[in-house]
């Protein structure tokens, strides 16, 4: 399956290896870009399948290369995920208003990005996501695997975050992630499903 292509958009370089790192891990190439004008000029060049955009960046700031993606028919359609340090809610509504998709504040945990991440991805009409045949799926990732046992043997959300230090709204995303690649609703169809395609034994 051709990787999807997430383009991360991010003046601190540590930001933007941790990321780059956590999405090559699951199966996501990745563009990087330092500033605003720069994100544009990928974005030209690679088309990605979507964008992780901080906001406060020098050159162009990510509400203005936001405006720039939605105002060009070419690119309106790629989902934004702002990542910034504004944590007022007034400038995540605002962002999100102005085309953007998600919103996860700083410091964040990686894990929960590539889970908001393939989330968003899954809401988009005429994805190649649920292409093929009833019985086919799309690969869980390691976290995913791990989660799913925890919930085979019957522990709750805050207990699974506790188990692998995440936060409860992280594990929930996963679930969500989880029974969208499984094409099932609940915890229970979930296991069932994963047992008959001998994810978990």
């Amino acid at each position: 399956m051709r990787k999807k292509k997430v383009l991360v958009v991010e003046d601190e370089k540590k930001i933007r290896t941790l990321l780059a790192l956590y999405l090559e891990k699951n199966n996501y190439k990745v563009i990087t870009a330092k500033n605003g004008q720069e994100a544009i000029e990928q974005v030209e060049q690679h088309l990605p399948t979507l964008v992780v955009l901080d906001i406060m960046m020098p050159v162009m700031n990510g509400l203005k290369v936001c405006q720039v993606l939605r105002k060009d028919r070419r690119y309106k359609q790629i989902p934004v995920l702002y990542l910034s340090s504004l944590t007022d809610k007034q400038s995540i509504i605002s962002s999100l208003e102005q085309g953007g998709d998600d919103y996860v504040t700083k410091p964040f945990d990686p894990n929960e990005v590539v889970a908001r991440i393939n989330a968003i991805l899954r809401r988009i009409k005429g994805n190649d996501f649920h292409s093929g045949p009833e019985d086919s799926y799309e690969e869980l990732t390691y976290q995913e695997k791990n989660i799913l046992r925890y919930i085979e043997k019957g522990y709750t959300n805050k207990e699974i975050a506790l188990k692998l230090s995440l936060t409860e709204g992280t594990v929930k995303v996963y679930n969500h992630t989880i029974y969208q690649k499984l094409h099932v609703r609940n915890r229970t169809q979930a296991i069932v499903r994963a047992k008959e395609l001998a994810i978990i034994k």
